[in-house]
């Protein structure tokens, strides 16, 4: 076993030494809508430095109780990017990994205006900073756990935004989330007197999107993907969330079961498969405007 991982370790580092130009770095930006800085790291492509044309962007956002550095400690997202860009299975692409906060559901809720931040705060200060995209075939969401849930909210608000999303093992708990989720917590879904508000769920949550997502008639294709044993019946509510998408929207939508449960070996997993598919969805976009 030990000489199989080293031979897995030597073939990823092999792959990847030829496009080991791309970076990520670290930078913030302060947000008026939460009255602080969003960190995030960027992964910036190999030829970023150098190059004329600006490059898609993709937002990838975190889980409950984790910061802007999960993507790339724990989530491997640079050798991911880098293999996925070598095969031509992902446009060589700005990655930006920001944090809102470790529990604020990147929506506006009881304690902060996260969904506001990212729209009027995140997204101009990298369009203006990167030489990134602005138009909706260039721009592209996903998120894992908190961050499905967020990516999710995104696509259904804003779809003229976004030219594809991935959905990640989403926390998106009808009617109300377990008793052991993190939700349960964050100030985003807690009243004054700290019990668990149960109408800022409610409020927040993609069920109170989808009706005018759908009357807007803009598609975001969606893939979406859970861990068979999640713990949090997470494959239940993403099952959910694709037969509801399925029903108007059924060439643009898919859904993976895979053998596991509400960790990073799901996450980097779901990243290796989503990235591909989102790319080429958001390709046919960009051919066909």
């Amino acid at each position: 076993m030990k000489k199989l991982l080293m031979v897995a370790a030597f073939s990823i580092a092999a792959s990847t030494q030829a496009f080991a130009d791309s970076q990520i770095i670290h930078d913030s930006t302060h947000s008026d809508a939460l009255g602080r800085s969003i960190p995030m790291y960027v992964y910036l492509p190999d030829g970023y430095q150098t190059a004329k044309e600006p490059y898609p962007v993709i937002y990838m956002l975190h889980g409950a109780e984790s910061k802007e550095d999960s993507w790339v400690d724990r989530g491997g997202i640079k050798v991911t990017a880098d293999n996925l860009i070598a095969r031509k299975q992902l446009r060589p692409s700005v990655i930006v990994m920001p944090t809102t906060g470790p529990q604020t559901w990147y929506v506006d809720g009881n304690a902060d205006k996260a969904e506001t931040a990212i729209l009027k705060d995140l997204l101009p200060f990298v369009e203006k900073k990167y030489n990134t995209r602005k138009d909706r075939a260039g721009r592209s969401v996903a998120g894992l756990s908190m961050g499905g849930y967020g990516a999710l909210n995104l696509s259904l608000s804003y779809p003229e935004l976004f030219c594809a999303a991935g959905i990640f093992s989403p926390a998106i708990y009808v009617p109300l989330p377990p008793q052991t989720s993190a939700a349960r917590r964050a100030a985003q879904f807690v009243d004054k007197s700290g019990a668990f508000d149960e109408s800022a769920w409610t409020k927040a949550l993609y069920t109170s999107r989808i009706d005018d997502y759908k009357k807007k008639g803009t598609v975001v294709p969606m893939w979406i993907q859970s861990g068979d044993h999640d713990p949090l019946g997470i494959v239940v509510s993403a099952a959910n969330l694709y037969w509801e998408l399925n029903k108007t929207q059924k060439n643009a939508v898919e859904y993976r079961v895979v053998d596991g449960g509400h960790d990073w070996l799901v996450f980097r997993d779901s990243s290796v498969s989503g990235l591909p598919w989102m790319n080429s969805q958001c390709e046919v976009l960009d051919k066909g405007k």
